[in-house]
């Protein structure tokens, strides 16, 4: 019955029909937008990719180099050096520690520093302990990538000195929130939407390292790097290929997966996701329009041509909705273009800011600019760039043809212009105005930040070449006591601090004689000096005036008066850092004042201890001495009237008082014979030290005991008195707090060096360390004030044996 009526066959036909029909439309549409959103997530995923690797590329190399660099520091390499020689260097290891302490501003999260042994000799910072969820970078030695909440760099350098022996490594730590960021924004992507970056599997395994981010988060994992039916996109992007492509990921779930190689450190990435979640959205429409389809076709086999309508509405709807998609895909191309435009820009900045660093001219920091913003630009075949800075003109062409259709931007640096950079295209040629502008704008930002630095890093060299000149010359004169010897210190440092060192000369005046370096004389090798009397010269700010040549001048004042001046010449021809240059000069001679005025103390000290020593000494032989030895004969009297009374118990109290009045005066005259020594005036300092001796060993009952090698005879007196103060200050100081019980007094001498040395057998001094002994009393300092007036050096050394030796050597004229 259903199929004898023709409008039932035809209803039921049509309705076959147009079933058929819409089915097969239906199925080519969502077979067409299928591939063209595959196509369109595929060109996507790889440009989202593609940005990703090269910041995740450039931020590890970055962080590796800065790791590198910091191997090559030349304070690190000098301390290292210094603490492998002696480690328990203090100062080196306080310039290291310091070092390493810096660290942290620039950029590091942690930072250890291994001697040659392996031993630790500074840390900064906490390492992170999640080595166990790390990746290793297989083109880096001992390098990794670790997760611990976000990406950490872990980076191992060997240091090595000069001669490239190795002395020792560093470790370090930099946090890269820029990657961890970037890493974990995968929710833009999709639910489904994975982040995977893997290291290559090591020789004895197939297991690769993997960090995969995941809208819940980020996990480390080990996956396969063979499977049955095929191998993962990961394995290609370790091989080093990259593209797009639909696969069954290693969770064995379809996914359209984009990989890529990062080449710089051997590791490879893969953003991907499920193509459920991708179709999830069609497949939702297509179920709608399945049961829209059904319910119009069986309207339709109620009403043919009411149905035949809707079909013609559905199917231009199909076409409105493929059409809607390839505007997409246009918008996404013209997308990827832009985005390709400002890859372009990006990249020329990096290498600009990388390349131009503080070490190059300005001429080929400029050449280094036009190399890299060239292909920067729209059309970089046609691109010309002209850089003026300071009137001088930097091109990339010879002579441009046509300077009237460009770009340009002033280059301000602190807040003067000095010049524009300008970049120009043929007529026919548009700019992308607002967006090359804005790289234009950015290089000259660039380019006068990096002037900028350039002049603060000249003025900090000329500073520290002042700094160094200044302590070296303090460090030097406080260990010299000539003034031949400070002059020729101040000389060797303060010409190589000067602007023109090769041309530079300096004369001090001081005290009537001239001291004078001259030029650098190619053919003696050497700066010639002289030292000279000065004859009716006026020493005065009138020979700066007088003479054109004479760049800084300063005057030398001890206690208030001008005692001479400083002076340093530049040809007239040369140009000189006046303001800079004299206050070096000023702070020179305020030094050279300093030490003049302490060595004028130094000799009022010890004139005012040996005239205290000789009035005492004359006080006692005089005075005290000739009332003792009256009490002493006025007792000899009382006895013999007590004798002469009967009296014998009071007669032995007076006897007694006789005798001990009689060894008084003897003590008293060892006394002043001490502190007036006429031996060295009678019969010279071996006399005087062998009666010094002789003397000690009577008065205090112990061994002490002179020798002399060599025949030596000293005429002059001042260094003969020091000697025997010198000598008997020692004697004195090694009874009197070292308990000595054998005293040795030794004086020698050979062609060229005089040696006095006092050594004992007491308990030394509390602390004494070399040559350097920390006992502050005031005998002891005259005893260096005497040393020092003799140009001599004067040691403390402790002896194997138990005691202190004092010694004392100075060359002979």
């Amino acid at each position: 019955m259903l199929f004898t009526r023709d409008d039932h066959k035809i209803s039921i036909i049509g309705g076959l029909l147009l079933l058929g029909l819409t089915l097969s439309t239906g199925i080519a549409v969502y077979s067409a937008m299928r591939q063209q959103i595959e196509s369109v997530l595929g060109i996507g995923l790889r440009v989202a990719l593609q940005g990703k690797a090269l910041l995740v590329e450039n931020q590890i190399q970055k962080g590796m180099g800065d790791t590198r660099a910091l191997a090559l520091r030349p304070f690190l390499i000098q301390s290292m050096q210094e603490l492998n020689a002696q480690p328990e260097n203090k100062g080196a290891s306080r310039d290291l520690e310091r070092n390493v302490n810096s660290l942290l501003e620039a950029g590091f999260s942690a930072a250890v520093v291994y001697d040659a042994k392996g031993n630790k000799l500074s840390q900064i910072g906490h390492f992170s302990e999640n080595i166990a969820q790390s990746i290793p970078l297989p083109e880096y030695h001992d390098t990794f990538l670790i997760w611990d909440k976000q990406f950490i760099l872990r980076t191992q350098v060997d240091i090595t000195d000069q001669e490239k022996h190795h002395i020792g490594r560093i470790v370090t730590e930099t946090k890269l929130p820029q990657v961890t960021r970037r890493f974990s924004e995968i929710r833009s992507i999709g639910k489904t939407g994975e982040f995977i970056l893997c290291a290559p599997p090591a020789i004895d395994t197939q297991a690769m390292a993997c960090l995969i981010s995941q809208i819940d988060g980020v996990k480390f994992t080990h996956l396969r790097y063979a499977r049955e039916g095929g191998i993962l996109p990961i394995n290609l992007a370790l091989n080093g290929t990259s593209g797009v492509i639909a696969v069954k990921d290693y969770r064995h779930i379809p996914v359209i997966e984009a990989y890529a190689p990062l080449h710089g450190i051997g590791l490879g990435m893969v953003l991907k996701l499920d193509q459920e979640e991708l179709f999830n959205p069609v497949n939702d429409q297509l179920i709608t329009i399945v049961l829209y389809l059904v319910g119009l076709i069986i309207a339709e086999i109620l009403l043919l041509n009411w149905f035949v309508r809707k079909l013609i509405k559905s199917e231009r709807e199909s076409r409105d909705a493929k059409e809607t998609a390839e505007q997409i895909s246009i918008e996404l191309s013209h997308k990827e273009i832009e985005l390709r435009e400002r890859l372009k820009e990006i990249t020329c900045l990096y290498e600009i800011r990388r390349s131009i660093g503080s070490d190059l001219s300005v001429d080929k920091a400029c050449q280094q600019i036009i190399a890299h913003l060239i292909p920067a630009m729209q059309y970089p075949e046609h691109a010309s760039v002209i850089i003026e800075l300071d009137g001088e003109r930097i091109s990339s062409m010879p002579s441009p043809q046509d300077m009237t259709h460009g770009l340009s931007s002033k280059i301000s640096v602190n807040g003067r212009i000095r010049g524009q950079l300008s970049v120009f295209y043929p007529q026919d040629k548009p700019f992308l105005v607002l967006e090359e502008q804005k790289l234009i704008d950015a290089i000259t930002s660039d380019l006068a930040r990096w002037l900028e630095r350039k002049q603060v890093d000249e003025l900090l060299h000329e500073r520290l070449k002042e700094i160094t000149c200044l302590y070296e010359i303090r460090r030097g004169i406080g260990m010299e006591s000539s003034i031949d010897n400070v002059c020729q210190n101040i000389f060797e440092h303060l010409i190589p601090a000067m602007q023109f060192p090769e041309i530079a000369s300096a004369v001090i005046e001081l005290n009537g004689w001239r001291f004078t370096i001259g030029k650098f004389d190619p053919e003696a090798g050497h700066r010639l000096q002289s030292k000279a009397k000065i004859t009716h010269r006026k020493t005065s700010y009138w020979r700066t005036e007088r003479d054109p040549a004479c760049t800084c001048c300063s005057m030398i004042r001890v206690n208030g008066k001008v005692c001479g001046q400083i002076r340093v010449y530049y040809p007239a021809d040369h140009p000189h850092m006046v303001v800079e240059e004299q206050k070096l000069v000023s702070a020179i001679a305020s030094d050279l004042e300093s030490w003049l005025e302490r060595k004028r103390l130094e000799q009022a000290l010890v004139f005012v201890a040996e005239e205290q020593a000789h009035t005492i000494g004359q006080e006692l032989h005089d005075n005290l001495g000739q009332q003792i030895a009256a009490i002493g004969y006025q007792a000899r009297a009382l006895e013999k009237q007590i004798i002469a009374a009967g009296n014998i118990s009071m007669a032995t109290v007076a006897a007694s008082i006789a005798s001990q009045a009689q060894i008084s005066v003897i003590h008293i005259k060892q006394l002043a014979q001490g502190l007036l020594p006429f031996e060295i005036e009678a019969n010279g300092v071996i006399a005087a030290l062998q009666a010094l001796a002789n003397r000690v060993a009577t008065t205090y009952s112990i061994s002490c005991v002179f020798s002399c090698k060599n025949n030596i005879i000293i005429h002059d007196d001042t260094l003969a008195l020091n000697l025997y103060r010198i000598a008997q200050e020692a004697a004195n100081n090694a009874i009197r707090h070292g308990k000595a019980q054998h005293i040795t007094i030794s004086l020698s001498s050979n062609e060229e060096l005089l040696c006095l040395s006092i050594s004992d057998d007491g308990s030394g001094f509390i602390e004494t360390s070399g040559t350097s002994q920390t006992t502050s009393g005031m005998g002891i300092k005259i005893m260096q004030y005497r040393a020092k007036q003799l140009g001599a050096k004067l040691d403390f050394l402790p002896r194997s044996e138990g005691g202190t030796e004092v010694r004392l050597e100075m060359r002979m004229a």
